[in-house]
């Protein structure tokens, strides 16, 4: 198992490897200073694909190797247009997915948890 350690001021890990799968921390709209971000949820998604991109970059995955994720909502009535600015980033067929409704941290809107091969 190997532990990719947050650059963030949060007690977790970036990252977590273990037997041939990552399994990523929770993104929300943040930037490096580990600072929210707010916007529109189009803005605050991208943002956190950005970062995921990194991430698993980082750790030598990419977002094509996804293969699991959870997402966070504030609220259901903004499924269609997460699920709008969603779609761009798997051309290519989706991943597994939940999607539930809960308070995010900084009262942001989107947050979401990948797994990924690594």
């Amino acid at each position: 198992m190997k532990k990719y350690p947050s650059s963030l001021p949060f007690p977790f890990s970036q990252a977590v490897e273990a037997n041939g799968f990552l399994f990523l921390s929770g993104q929300v709209s943040m930037n490096g200073k580990g600072e929210p971000v707010q916007g529109t949820i189009a803005e605050q998604t991208q943002l956190i694909f950005e970062n995921i991109a990194k991430t698993l970059q980082s750790c030598g995955s990419s977002l094509d190797k996804i293969i699991r994720i959870t997402v966070w909502l504030s609220d259901m009535a903004h499924f269609s247009t997460f699920n709008s600015a969603y779609c761009r980033y798997f051309p290519d067929g989706f991943p597994a997915r939940t999607t539930v409704v809960s308070r995010l941290a900084f009262d942001l809107d989107v947050e979401m948890e990948v797994q990924a091969l690594a």
